[in-house]
């Protein structure tokens, strides 16, 4: 079984809006893939008054902490792709804005997302 974690808005969930910031996300949804189908959801609220420190990182430890193998982001700073990076989880780039979550999940199963291979916030345009 595969599990990927995406960042999201509000409660999160498969028809929740992604959020184009990794670390700036008020949820996580995470989505358990068997043979290529959606098996599982589960979703966890971000706690942003919890956090001391860098809440990308905080985000990044959470999704590490839930077993996700794979993160699907549109944008992602330093310090959290070099915390899941280190975990060895894979960070597929979502090349869209406004996208739900499950869009974004039948994406990466179709194959049609690629590894950042670098972090990208910096290119963030509001």
């Amino acid at each position: 079984m595969t599990v990927i974690a995406l960042p999201s808005k509000g409660n999160g969930g498969l028809n929740e809006d992604i959020n184009k910031r990794f670390g700036k996300c008020e949820s996580v949804t995470l989505v358990s893939l068997k043979n290529k189908d959606i098996d599982a959801v589960e979703t966890f609220p971000i706690q942003s008054n919890e956090v001391i420190g860098n809440m990308g990182t905080y985000v990044a430890s959470l999704v590490n902490n839930k077993n996700a193998s794979i993160a699907l982001v549109r944008f992602i700073g330093s310090k959290a792709y070099k915390f899941l990076n280190s975990q060895a989880i894979e960070i597929y780039q979502i090349t869209e804005d406004n996208l739900k979550v499950k869009e974004c999940v039948e994406l990466y199963i179709q194959g049609k997302l690629t590894i950042l291979s670098q972090p990208n916030a910096h290119l963030i345009e509001d």
